[in-house]
């Protein structure tokens, strides 16, 4: 999700026009920003500037800790679509309470499992 509102402005404004109007927080964890970095070789602050600029929000960052990744491998071993990354993602969601935006169809599969609210950003009109 992030990579695409990074690399493509209609997805970004999309995104931005649909959450106007709505007081919706946008939060990031250091495991995107991290992969965003392995992927594509974005800094993360330079992702959170850019992604504020784009989306007209202040964005706000969440650090994984010892008990995410703790119930991050239970997740593993209770569903195995929930591979590494993904499950720490999933952890803290659960523990936040936080609704999750991703483009990833597994991801959202294994939302569905966990009991983690989740959609596709298609569907962020409905927020």
């Amino acid at each position: 999700m992030v990579i695409d509102l990074l690399e493509k402005p209609t997805v970004a404004f999309g995104l931005k026009a649909r959450l106007r109007g709505k007081s919706v927080k946008i939060i990031l964890c250091d495991i995107v920003l991290d992969e965003v970095q392995r992927v594509r070789g974005y800094l993360p602050e330079k992702v959170i500037a850019k992604l504020s600029i784009l989306l007209g929000r202040k964005i706000e960052l969440s650090k994984i800790n010892e008990s995410d990744k703790t119930n991050a491998s239970q997740l593993t071993e209770q569903f195995q679509i929930c591979h590494n990354g993904d499950n720490k993602i999933l952890s803290l969601c659960q523990a936040k309470d936080f609704v999750l935006v991703t483009f990833d169809r597994m991801l959202l599969k294994a939302c569905g499992f966990v009991g983690v609210a989740a959609f596709h950003p298609s569907m962020v009109g409905g927020i």
